[in-house]
């Protein structure tokens, strides 16, 4: 069993900030380490959109708009392997 490091970045369309976060990956060889991180950040990338969604309703909310706030959506903007 191997493992690897792969970072990702994950940007919001918004605003177009990024953020970097790396996660490690397990299998029989590189590719399918690559496939565990990534699924990694799909799982990473959705709980994030979730949490910005969160707070944008509740400071809406708190502000008395009348309507809900449009969606944040997050992109995952690249994969890179940090160690070789």
């Amino acid at each position: 069993m191997e493992k690897h490091q792969f970072g990702f970045g994950f940007i919001r369309w918004d605003t177009g900030g990024e953020r970097v976060h790396s996660f490690w990956g397990y299998g029989a060889n590189v590719d399918e380490c690559r496939q565990d991180a990534l699924r990694q950040a799909k799982n990473y990338k959705a709980s994030y959109e979730a949490e910005l969604n969160a707070k944008a309703r509740a400071k809406a909310e708190r502000r008395g708009d009348r309507y809900a706030p449009t969606p944040i959506q997050v992109g995952i903007n690249g994969l890179g392997s940090l160690w070789r």
